[in-house]
């Protein structure tokens, strides 16, 4: 009977603990956020839609004709048509069950340039160069520390943000496949020791600008830089999270010691992608002249001049299925968006944001 009544007190004191961080702690959208959004009007117009049976990870890849998406099979990856018309078609990547194993490969991103394709080991650390039928296969091992992001700057110049261990933190490097030449930034990133936790985001290359852009997921900061990683401007997402709510500590677990963060991580910054000089962010909060079901029936898009950092504005895009976007990129002016089981095409008017520029 003691053992129950220990349970049932336990379980109690939990609860307790649960409400009391969910009412007085400092949770998104829980209160007013201090900004506010002005949407465009007829920001897009018409939409194409495929339903997908098998569960889809992300878009790896586009091209004028096709985008690319990775399934939950490894190794395979689905090549749709851009016009969402026909029959998805399954690639499998060349020699992958062979040499993913023997090269011991795992947080592997993949990213196809057709009819190249990059696959990058972000903890052996390494990049493969190979293509669809197999013709190539190069491989380059980096110098000691992983990496978490990348982006093709070039067809041997890919930016890397790079584990260093002098600050125990990651950076921004510059790394030529051809000559295996690796170039550390010039004070671009703000480290703090804790492996690149809590300065974790998304990196983007801009072609049309040659610039590259870094988004926080965890604040409003923003970094735009060239691929020479001399300079940076700084710019703001149009939320008011200018500080680091998330705290991160060292864990021990037998001989292994990690960093990880030992506060919730609240996402601030969720999805984003960069053409023409302008960032497309999707917010997890939500504006103070919004209601709560309009932002919960929609995935909401800010767009900002990365000129200036100025906001533009921002266009909803409904939830499908009950889900709001997981993944989307922008080719001319079609937003595609993926969603656990489907893929949307968007028709975007970008008449409108030249408008504002």
């Amino acid at each position: 009977m003691k053992s129950y009544l220990y349970v049932l007190v336990i379980f109690l004191l939990a609860a307790c603990v649960i409400l009391a961080v969910f009412y007085s702690g400092d949770l998104p959208n829980t209160h007013n956020n201090g900004f506010k959004r002005s949407y465009f009007q007829k920001a897009w117009s018409n939409s194409k839609e495929m339903n997908v049976p098998e569960t889809l990870y992300g878009i790896v890849g586009m091209t004028p004709w096709n985008v690319y998406i990775s399934t939950a099979t490894e190794g395979e990856i689905l090549e749709i048509g851009k016009d969402l018309l026909g029959k998805p078609k399954k690639i499998s990547l060349p020699g992958f069950a062979r040499w993913y194993d023997s090269l011991q490969f795992s947080s592997l991103s993949i990213w196809v340039d057709s009819p190249r394709i990059y696959l990058f080991a972000e903890n052996k650390p390494a990049i493969v160069k190979t293509n669809f039928d197999s013709s190539s296969f190069e491989i380059r091992i980096l110098p000691p520390g992983g990496f978490s992001r990348e982006a093709i700057a070039g067809p041997d110049c890919f930016i890397l943000r790079k584990f260093d261990p002098r600050v125990t933190d990651q950076i921004f490097v510059r790394y030529n496949f051809s000559t295996g030449r690796l170039k550390k930034e010039a004070n671009i990133s703000e480290t703090f020791g804790d492996g690149g936790i809590i300065s974790d985001g998304q990196l983007h290359f801009d072609r049309v600008t040659q610039k590259l852009c870094y988004i926080y997921y965890y604040k409003n900061l923003i970094l735009s830089f060239d691929t020479s990683l001399g300079s940076v401007n700084k710019f703001a997402s149009i939320d008011t999270t200018t500080a680091f709510k998330m705290r991160t500590g060292l864990v021990r677990n037998g001989g292994t010691t990690a960093f990880t963060n030992i506060t919730p991580a609240n996402i601030i910054n969720r999805l984003n992608y960069v053409q023409n000089g302008l960032l497309f962010n999707m917010s997890t909060l939500k504006a103070d002249n919004e209601s709560d079901k309009s932002f919960a029936d929609n995935s909401v898009i800010d767009v900002i001049d990365l000129k200036n950092g100025s906001y533009l504005g921002s266009m909803r895009f409904p939830v499908y299925i009950g889900s709001t976007l997981s993944q989307f990129v922008i080719s001319g002016d079609k937003l595609v968006g993926l969603y656990p089981h489907g893929i949307i095409s968007y028709d975007l008017n970008l008449a409108l944001l030249r408008q504002r520029q």
